[in-house]
């Protein structure tokens, strides 16, 4: 898309209908009215931090944390106006013309080997799906034990040693 930062007035359709002397010789015009500079924190979705999850942290070493975000907005008026009676009319905000197209983490039906879920977040990171199954087979077999371990001690499952009990309380 390309953007016009002039402050100058783009004329967008000829020979449209102006509501106040019903002719047909109106213009469709749009200005920009607001150009600004935004200093703001950075959104960091989803996307961003299964890219590190998944990569070990290297993405964090290679594109580094940006602490703020610099952002331009420009901002339009689109307006009619009528040469023939003189006046303006707000024509409201024409139509997008193409969409963003935006991303979902969904499971994968291609690809898949058992449940298509590494397959998908590979999809959704833009990662190799061959990373993304190491990952998870790796953080599988340090993540899964090191929670039962804990879960086991903390909730009293495995009782303590009564002989090593009398010989601290003595």
């Amino acid at each position: 898309m390309n953007i016009n930062t002039s402050n100058e007035q783009n004329v967008i359709e000829r020979d449209i209908h102006c509501p106040y002397c019903d002719s047909d010789k109106a213009l469709l015009i749009s200005g920009l009215t607001d150009k600004r500079t935004i200093i703001q924190l950075p959104d960091y979705g989803s996307k961003y931090w299964l890219s590190v999850f998944f990569t070990c942290g290297m993405h964090l070493l290679v594109h580094g944390i940006p602490m703020i975000e610099k952002k331009r907005v420009y901002e339009y008026t689109t307006y009619g106006f009528c040469p023939h009676c003189g006046k303006t009319y707000n024509a409201g905000v024409p139509a997008k013309i193409s969409k963003e197209k935006v991303h979902k983490l969904y499971r994968s039906s291609k690809n898949k080997v058992m449940l298509g879920l590494c397959s998908g977040i590979a999809e959704y990171t833009g990662l190799s799906v061959m990373l993304v199954r190491i990952m998870m087979i790796v953080y599988g077999l340090a993540i899964i034990p090191a929670f039962a371990y804990f879960v086991l001690g903390g909730l009293d499952i495995i009782p303590m040693n009564p002989k090593e009990n009398k010989e601290n309380n003595d």
